[in-house]
């Protein structure tokens, strides 16, 4: 079953442009894509980086450090509305195109419910608070693609005639290709392709995501002496993945004219659900000061999948095959393959400071250590040991950094922050793939009431090569978003 994904394994990692690798899993990919996470929550922490190890008494902490619910002295609900614009500027071989794709989305509703203690109350536990919310962790909606007419460069054609002259005719996918009579016997014995396809090529390919993993947490934090805080949480996560590849050729003649076309078109749908669990203390050594400490368990996902493919040709003047005569036109698909795996992705540790400038405001930091290469497969259809061993030899370890302020003149908030996260190839070469991300925000505190307003602009470079062999695709990524949340104390 696994064959099924070759070709997306192969245009997926060597998106990563990985050196002296023939054969990947377009799995390894995908251990990486569900591994990652951006800033997200409530727009006041947002706009402040994502930061939220040390700072507390928001909603976000449901899913960050559920320590910081200790700090809550009544209850609270809020949610928040966000919309997205993501550019992506694709160059192939001094050819650009460019995709843009926006989004409308509720990416945090939450409750929090406080049973803090009251000042005349005695006690050394002060109480604390329990939250459940819904938490959007990542997003997978974007386009991107290319368009090159550059003079001799690679075919697919090229690719899996050596393939072909090597093991011969695969199954699935790669197959195909000679159902399609894109590639055909020879006489003498081998495989080339069609006579139709001639030097003069353009290529052209698009590839569309679309999903999301979102969160449903369950968190607890205590106050004790309203010096130290402590707290713990449950996340299950639920993933919706989809991606369809169109990958077009279209050879020349000496007229210019169309001597052959081809499409490949490639569907893969993927589920999920999963599960983690959270631990989280926040100090205070003095009043103006938080010290905090965050661990994230890895979250132990169950995915199922579909794919299938189909290929179309168009051979101008037909294709004399010996057996079925003059082919004008032809197309193949395979059929709808299903799957499971399991993904046990990263555990994270943060740690943050906070300090206080009186009641005038605040700065934040965070660091966050990930090992990527920590990732592991299973599964009970298909052998992933070859999965896990590049999963160790081509990811690394990182550390992301966030810092933000908030400035507070009587009810208004004034909010900025900025992030980096760190390239997870652990040997990337001259290719950066890490992210910076700059935000903004502004906030009105009333009694019982607040709204926060928050922008986040990310920006960050990914890299694609449609098959081994082909030349590099570099996107330019720049998503912006704008966040709103409203909460209700009570």
């Amino acid at each position: 079953m696994k064959g099924f994904k070759l070709i997306l394994s192969l245009s997926a990692l060597a998106a990563f442009h990985i050196n002296d690798v023939k054969a990947q899993s377009g799995y390894v990919e995908d251990a990486l894509r569900f591994s990652q996470y951006g800033s997200n929550g409530t727009a006041r922490i947002t706009s402040l980086g994502g930061t939220g190890n040390s700072l507390g008494g928001d909603l976000s902490n449901i899913h960050n450090n559920p320590a910081g619910l200790g700090f809550y002295q009544n209850s609270e609900f809020s949610f928040t509305a966000g919309y997205s614009d993501w550019n992506a500027s694709t160059s192939l071989l001094g050819q650009t195109e460019n995709f843009n794709k926006t989004n409308f989305s509720l990416p945090n509703l939450g409750v929090v419910i406080s049973r803090a203690k009251g000042p005349l109350e005695v006690g050394d536990w002060r109480g604390g608070s329990f939250g459940i919310s819904i938490n959007r962790q990542a997003t997978y909606n974007n386009d991107f693609g290319y368009f090159s007419n550059q003079f001799d460069q690679g075919s697919i054609l090229d690719y899996y005639v050596d393939v072909y002259n090597d093991i011969g005719v695969p199954g699935g996918t790669d197959g195909l290709f000679f159902d399609a009579f894109l590639i055909n016997p020879v006489s003498g014995g081998g495989y080339d392709y069609s006579p139709n396809a001639t030097l003069a090529l353009e290529k052209t390919e698009k590839v569309q995501n679309e999903g999301t993993m979102s969160q449903i947490g369950f968190s607890y934090g205590g106050n004790y002496k309203n010096k130290l805080f402590i707290g713990a949480s449950i996340g299950i996560n639920s993933i919706s993945y989809s991606s369809t590849k169109t990958y077009d050729e279209e050879f020349l003649d000496d007229n210019n004219q169309t001597s052959l076309f081809s499409s490949l078109q490639e569907n893969l749908t993927l589920t999920g659900s999963g599960v983690n669990v959270g631990l989280g203390i926040i100090y205070k050594p003095i009043d103006e000061l938080n010290v905090g400490l965050n661990f994230k368990s890895p979250t132990w996902t169950q995915f199922n999948e579909e794919y299938d493919a189909d290929i179309f040709a168009n051979f101008f003047p037909p294709f004399q095959d010996p057996e079925f005569g003059n082919v004008s036109e032809s197309d193949a698909q395979t059929d709808i393959f299903m799957s499971s795996y399991s993904l046990r992705t990263p555990m994270r540790i943060g740690t943050g400071l906070t300090y206080f400038f009186g009641k005038n405001g605040f700065i934040t930091a965070d660091a966050n250590f990930l090992d990527y290469s920590s990732a592991n497969l299973r599964s009970n259809v298909f052998n992933t040991e070859q999965d896990n061993i590049e999963i160790s030899n081509l990811y690394g370890q990182t550390i992301n950094y966030s810092v933000g302020g908030e400035l507070r003149v009587k009810m208004f908030r004034l909010r900025a922050g900025y992030a980096y996260f760190g390239d997870p190839i652990k040997d990337p070469g001259n290719l950066d793939r890490s992210t910076n991300q700059i935000s903004g925000g502004v906030g009105v505190k009333l009694s019982g009431f607040s709204i926060d307003l928050g922008l986040v602009n990310s920006k960050f470079n990914s890299y694609y090569s449609s098959f081994p062999g082909a030349d590099l695709a570099i996107t330019d990524n720049n998503r912006t978003t704008g966040l709103l949340t409203l909460g209700f104390s009570f």
